[in-house]
């Protein structure tokens, strides 16, 4: 009988233990993604200033985070104003233009929107800062970058050294361009003047929104160099047509604002305090939203040590990738 007891308890642990996890896997599929709020300044609860941050890399979970955000915040009638916290050096050219898009949204429901850059805020940091209705840059804020670029690495003559060959076999009428981004070969002129437009015309449409987006604050001039290309003999002196701010250079914030690529000079709660004075409002309520860890994500974080190499960071490798973002070369 004792033995019985014992299996019985047995049993009864171990379906405790399995219900307990059930019920913190829904409690944390419940809580994982949604938004907590934290007071900065107490004022009407009817006169609300939201507060959003968009940092790192501009991917796809970026704009997932916040098109959540906008949707929580879209329909409340309390909030008035919106000042988004830019820290990012840009990022994928889609997901840039998505926040751009929705930061558009904001203002089409009548929210102010103030944009208050940190550090860096440069090329699809500045894509998605253009359509606020002023910009605040901090005294030492990187920003401008305005430009696109592509990437990817090419291992020609790498394979052949460790023993290994690739064999691509394309269709017929795809051909001429299939792999004309491939990491097996560097692209020929042709193929290199393909890119080149594409990239271009992806620069017009970035040049576009900044116009767009500062209208008559922007003040471009013409700028006017030299450079030299190639190497040895084949060295050669080309001139160089830009128009400054839209060639994709960084500034810091004094010029920046020489140019009309920012309005102000200031911190996180002059932000707050200028989108409370344009949307009219004399006792704001300002409050940031954080996206909420899952809790299963809290009880399972663990940091990577070291390179992680895996199947996904091998297709990234291998996948080319056109970016509104500044970085090393």
């Amino acid at each position: 009988m004792k033995r019985v007891l014992m299996s019985i308890g047995t049993v009864v642990l171990i379906m405790s233990i399995f219900l307990n996890f059930y019920l913190l896997v829904l409690l944390g599929l419940q809580l994982a993604g949604r938004f907590e709020t934290n007071v900065l300044r107490k004022g009407q609860k009817d006169q609300v200033v939201a507060v959003a941050d968009i940092r790192g890399t501009i991917e796809a979970k970026t704009v997932e985070t916040f098109a959540q955000f906008c949707r929580e915040i879209r329909n409340d009638e309390d909030i008035k104003a919106v000042v988004l916290r830019v820290e990012s050096p840009g990022g994928g050219v889609s997901a840039s233009d998505q926040i751009y898009h929705l930061v558009q949204e904001l203002k089409k429901n009548g929210k102010t929107v103030v944009v208050s850059m940190g550090g860096v805020a440069a090329s699809g940091g500045y894509y998605i800062s253009a359509p606020a209705d002023e910009i605040f840059a901090e005294p030492t804020t990187i920003t401008g970058s305005i430009g696109v670029l592509m990437t990817w690495p090419v291992l020609a003559g790498t394979l052949e050294k460790i023993g290994v060959e690739a064999v691509v076999i394309k269709s017929t009428h795809a051909r001429g361009w299939k792999d004309e981004v491939s990491v097996l070969n560097r692209p020929d002129d042709r193929q290199r003047k393909h890119l080149q437009k594409l990239l271009d015309d992806i620069q017009g449409k970035f040049e576009q929104v900044v116009r767009d987006g500062r209208g008559r604050r922007l003040n471009t001039r013409p700028v006017s160099y030299t450079m030299q290309v190639g190497e040895g003999p084949d060295t050669r002196t080309i001139p160089i047509e830009e128009i400054e701010p839209l060639n994709g250079k960084i500034y810091l914030p004094d010029e920046a604002k020489k140019l009309g690529l920012i309005d102000q000079i200031g911190y996180l709660p002059a932000a707050i305090e200028r989108a409370a004075e344009l949307a009219g409002l004399d006792d704001p309520h300002a409050v940031r939203y954080q996206q909420r860890r899952g809790l299963l994500s809290e009880i399972f974080q663990h940091k990577a040590t070291g390179l992680e190499l895996n199947l996904q960071s091998l297709e990234e490798i291998q996948t080319p990738r056109v970016m509104m973002i500044w970085k090393a070369e």
